[in-house]
């Protein structure tokens, strides 16, 4: 471990300073089960000592996890130092890797969307609810100057929401108003080393640069606090328009009532981060589109009554009084995907387009479901299927269906279908017990006898954010810490 700072002025947090910041997301369950993203760094390794403590005051177990991103060679050995110094505090620590073909160009943003798919997938597997990050203070006046500089409106303007949530479980930032040189200092008192990243000082990086410019200087407690209270006055609008005028359907296409919408969206703004959120879930994306292009389409759908617009790999369907937002054909893999038959006995599911997952069921009375010969079965969109470009395929569907009849055959295109070989046994989201009758109406190939029933399959529409998240969380005021 390394000390590249070889003094700190900052005051060290204790164990009740820490557990007022923790008493900001409470309450938690008895016994909470905590996990902590540690890099090895300052932040992460002071936040690791204060939620070990918390946890064991509470009978609790936390669980420290490092993402190994494969970026630098020493990147590996640190990873395992890192678990050695953990442990000489009784935590315990997991690696998780980022493997396979890394990026040429924005390299730190698919780093972190490959951290945070690590550690949501981590979460589910060892069903943990709650995941601590180290972001400070410091971090957060970065950050509002990054995005005042991309003019990010006024959601971005709030700052970090010190919760989010994952497919998993939340993203928890306590230490959002502590200063960074008091992280140092509670590792000092406690003669912990920590590593640093060399990549924390490379002026390539736009964070970087923002973190010694003459911008960090500026106004700071009340930029934080104004941009909190504003976004949570916006967050209300947007809420109460989802809520009126969006459904979210099992086979993962949005309808929208677009009187309601245009009755209740009030401003552009309240409309323009509904449409983001939507479009973000549908896409299956953690991030809505930016902005302009997010106006830019709005101004596409208002003009025409059978406008349609790509954005953020979805369609946006005008037909009339009603807007469809449905995942669009061409930015689905299609290559059909096997079915990994590790995850369905254990129960984890097979994902499929960062959409969908579908799950083999047990069928009662001692039967359970058949994993040994899966090599055949596939997941791929429905329209793979011979039979979906048929007009009685998709006549005999929507009489089982009813919100399919209605829907444009674009729009059905994308949703997952469960093959034998190839032959159609089951589609994602469409309620629809037996295709084989579908199929049979549509005078297209059946499964044998049984093979549909000895599956048992069960599919659910699982984007990894929700249409919405409970609103945003900014962090606790200063002065939580002396209360």
């Amino acid at each position: 471990m390394i000390n590249p700072d070889p003094a700190s002025d900052g005051t060290p947090l204790d164990a009740v300073v820490f557990s007022r910041l923790m008493n900001v997301f409470g309450p938690f369950e008895d016994r909470p089960k905590i996990a902590v993203a540690v890099s090895g760094g300052a932040d992460s390794m002071a936040l690791a000592l204060l939620a070990h403590e918390w946890c064991g005051s509470k009978g609790g177990e936390l669980t420290a996890i490092t993402v190994d991103h494969g970026l630098r060679a020493e990147a590996a050995e640190e990873a395992i130092r890192v678990g050695e110094q953990l442990r000489k505090h009784g935590i315990d620590h997991r690696i998780l890797r980022w493997d396979g073909t890394k990026p040429q160009s924005g390299i730190q943003e698919a780093a972190r969307k490959a951290r945070y798919d690590l550690l949501d997938l981590a979460l589910g597997e060892m069903g943990i609810l709650h995941l601590l990050v180290a972001h400070h203070r410091d971090d957060q006046h970065e950050t509002l100057v990054m995005r005042q500089q991309r003019e990010s409106g006024v959601i971005g303007r709030a700052g970090m929401a010190a919760r989010r949530y994952l497919r998993n479980g939340r993203v928890l930032r306590p230490l959002l108003p502590v200063a960074k040189v008091d992280l140092i200092a509670t590792l000092r008192t406690r003669q912990q080393d920590w590593i640093e990243d060399p990549s924390n000082r490379n002026v390539r990086f736009e964070r970087v640069r923002i973190r010694h410019s003459p911008m960090m200087d500026g106004p700071k407690k009340e930029t934080v606090q104004s941009g909190a209270d504003a976004r949570q006055t916006a967050e209300y609008r947007i809420a109460d328009l989802l809520a009126s005028a969006v459904q979210i359907k099992n086979c993962g296409i949005a309808r929208i009532d677009y009187s309601k919408w245009q009755d209740a969206g009030g401003d552009e703004v309240t409309a323009r981060y509904a449409l983001g959120h939507i479009v973000r879930v549908v896409g299956g994306e953690n991030y809505m589109p930016a902005l302009g292009a997010l106006t830019a389409a709005l101004l596409q759908i208002n003009e025409k009554e059978d406008a349609r617009v790509s954005l953020g790999g979805c369609v946006l369907h005008r037909r009339g009084g009603i807007l469809l937002v449905y995942r669009e054909i061409g930015r689905v893999d299609a290559h059909p995907v096997r079915i990994n038959a590790d995850w369905m006995r254990d129960g984890f599911g097979q994902r499929w387009d960062n959409r969908f997952e579908l799950f083999f069921a047990d069928h009662g009375a001692g039967v359970t479901a058949d994993y040994s010969d899966l090599g055949r079965f596939v997941i791929a969109p429905l329209s793979a299927c011979d039979a979906f470009h048929t007009r009685a395929f998709r006549t005999a569907i929507g009489k089982i269906a009813p919100f399919v009849d209605h829907l444009p055959r674009a729009a059905l295109a994308s949703i997952p279908a469960f093959y034998d070989k190839e032959v159609l046994l089951s589609v994602g989201g469409l309620e629809v017990s037996g295709i084989s009758d579908v199929l049979s109406a549509a005078g297209c190939r059946t499964a044998p006898m049984g093979v549909e029933n000895a599956i048992g399959m069960r599919w659910r529409f699982a984007p990894p954010t929700p249409l919405w998240e409970s609103g945003f969380k900014s962090s606790p005021k200063p002065d939580v810490l002396l209360a």
